[in-house]
C-alpha cells in the first residue's frame, strides 16, 4: 500500500530509511545525495530548476508548493510502484503542475524495455499499459531505457490524481559524465521533440490528456562540508563487511 499521510523532513539524513539500498544509495557523489542535499537547503526550487521552468511561458510564475522524496506512484498495473526521487507539485499563477524530478549523478538508466521485457505477461500488461499513457508503441519503446518510461508515466498519473493537466519529468545531472544524455535525448524525440537540448524544457507533448514537459538541468554536486562525511563511507563498509561474515558464517554452518 502506498502511504498517502507524510512527515515533513528535518534533515537531509531522514530521506536514508526510504533509499531502495540505504545506506549504499546515501554518500556524498551519489545521486540521492546531492539532489536531497540542494532542494533541502533551498526548500524551494533550485536555482536551476527554477531558471529552466520560468523561461518557459507556461511556467513562468513557478513555484514549489510540496515536494515529496523517494515518492512512490502506483502505475496502475501488476509489478512494483515507481519510486521517483522527488516529486515536485508546482504552483503556477492559477493551477499547479506536477513533475517527477530523477537526480543523476553518472549512473545511467537501467534497462532497455527489450532488455526487461523477459516475455512475462506482467511485464507486457505493463509495458502496453505505459505505451498507451505516453502515445508510444510497443516497436518504438524497445530500444529506449525503461526508467525514462515509468518515471515519466507517474508524473501522468500524479497529475491526474491531483486534478491537473500539466505534468513533467526532469532529469537533473549532478556529474559532468553524463551516460545517460543520449537515453534521454531518445526519449523525448521519441515522444515527439524535433531536438533536444540541456537546459531547454521540451514539450507540450499530448499524453492520456495530460500537457507534458521533459527537461535535462545540469547542476554543481553540493559539497559536504560536514567533518564527519567520511562516516558515511565507513558505515556503508561496515555494512558490507558485516553481511560477507553472515554469508561465510551461513557458508560454515551448511559445511558441517
Amino acid at each position: 500500500m502506498i502511504a498517502r499521510l507524510h512527515l515533513p523532513l528535518i534533515e537531509p539524513e531522514d530521506v536514508v530509511r526510504h533509499l531502495g539500498h540505504q545506506e549504499r544509495h546515501w554518500k556524498a557523489g551519489r545521486s540521492a545525495h546531492a539532489l536531497t542535499h540542494i532542494w533541502v537547503k533551498e526548500n524551494g526550487l533550485p536555482r536551476s530548476i527554477r531558471s529552466i521552468l520560468q523561461a518557459h511561458p507556461t511556467f513562468g510564475s513557478a513555484e514549489l508548493i510540496d515536494g515529496f522524496l523517494e515518492r512512490q506512484i502506483d502505475l496502475g498495473s501488476a509489478g512494483r510502484p515507481s519510486q521517483t526521487d522527488l516529486l515536485a507539485v508546482i504552483g503556477l499563477e492559477k493551477c499547479i503542475a506536477i513533475f517527477a524530478i530523477e537526480g543523476k549523478a553518472g549512473e545511467p538508466f537501467g534497462e532497455l524495455v527489450s532488455k526487461w521485457l523477459d516475455g512475462s505477461d506482467t511485464k507486457k500488461k505493463r509495458l502496453d499499459a505505459l505505451c498507451e499513457t505516453l502515445g508510444l508503441s510497443v516497436q518504438q519503446a524497445l530500444p529506449l531505457r525503461y526508467q525514462l518510461l515509468h518515471r515519466t508515466a507517474s508524473a501522468i498519473y500524479e497529475a491526474k490524481r491531483y486534478r491537473t493537466d500539466l505534468a513533467g519529468m526532469l532529469v537533473h545531472n549532478f556529474a559532468t559524465e553524463q551516460p545517460g544524455y543520449l537515453d534521454f535525448c531518445a526519449f523525448a524525440q521519441a515522444l515527439g521533440a524535433k531536438e533536444s537540448r540541456a537546459g531547454v524544457l521540451h514539450g507540450p507533448f499530448a499524453s492520456d490528456g495530460v500537457s507534458v514537459y521533459l527537461g535535462w538541468i545540469d547542476d554543481p554536486a553540493p559539497v559536504d562540508a560536514s567533518p564527519f562525511a567520511y562516516l558515511t563511507d565507513l558505515r556503508d563498509y561496515a555494512s558490507r563487511l558485516s553481511e560477507w561474515c553472515d554469508r561465510v558464517r551461513a557458508w560454515c554452518d551448511a559445511r558441517r
